[in-house]
């Protein structure tokens, strides 16, 4: 018999648990199998959405028309972007989110070790406080393991593309038109009339939004597995 179908039954336990985040697992009496199904389960979800995560970040349309990746644009962003629109530069903007999908792309590199790591080193104790911990518990778990390390592999890939892609270049010339440079603009949006700051917040802001970004996707596909169980099975199959 195939073992993946002898192993259904302990998965669709671990699915039923999942989609209904409670907490039935003795794992100190001899309950040590489930407690691996609930890991593999847990893992798997979280493979899955950082899977999709990687392909958006991976895909110049699927990323400048993801939700999710705008709704993780900071604030700090989208005033610049609504004060270039203001000078009648929407196609400026739509170029500047081009660019940045660039940079999502060459970002796969850095992140994807780190966020790989961390679920693999999740215990069967800390899949089953996942279960407990209701919707998005998973991607929380993810993020206080990642968030800081992701950060800091990050911002370098976007230093040094927002320069080779010359994102603060198309700005600057933009914005000269109306005697404006992207350092007054930044600085007037930012709260802060040094250059230097300027140029170094407008990177952290795209910094997190490819972080926060890829964080939204990650919930959505855990919420979804959550919901409908059989994506969880497939996860699990294919994992």
């Amino acid at each position: 018999m195939n073992t993946s179908i002898k192993k259904l039954p302990l998965i669709v336990l671990a699915i039923t648990i999942f989609s209904s985040s409670c907490t039935s697992l003795n794992t100190t009496n001899g309950s040590s199998q489930n407690s691996s199904v609930v890991l593999n389960t847990v893992q798997s979800v979280l493979k899955n959405g950082t899977q999709d995560a990687f392909a958006v970040f991976g895909d110049t349309e699927a990323f400048m028309t993801n939700a999710l990746i705008d709704a993780a644009m900071p604030k700090e962003l989208k005033d610049i972007n609504r004060k270039l629109e203001s000078y009648g530069l929407s196609s400026v903007v739509e170029k500047e989110k081009a660019l940045i999908s660039e940079v999502a792309e060459a970002s796969i590199t850095a992140a994807k070790p780190i966020v790989t790591k961390a679920i693999n080193k999740m215990t069967p104790q800390d899949a089953i406080a996942i279960l407990s911990g209701g919707k998005g518990a998973a991607t929380q778990y993810l993020k206080d393991k990642t968030y800081t390390d992701l950060t800091k592999a990050i911002n370098p890939v976007v230093t040094s593309k927002t320069e080779s892609l010359g994102i603060n270049s198309l700005l600057d010339n933009a914005l000269g038109g109306n005697n404006s440079s992207l350092n007054e603009i930044v600085g007037v949006v930012l709260g802060t009339g040094s250059s230097a700051n300027g140029t170094v917040q407008l990177n952290d802001a795209i910094t997190k939004q490819l972080t926060d970004g890829l964080f939204n996707i990650v919930e959505d596909a855990e919420n979804d597995a959550r919901s409908n169980p059989t994506t969880i099975l497939n996860s699990i199959l294919t994992n």
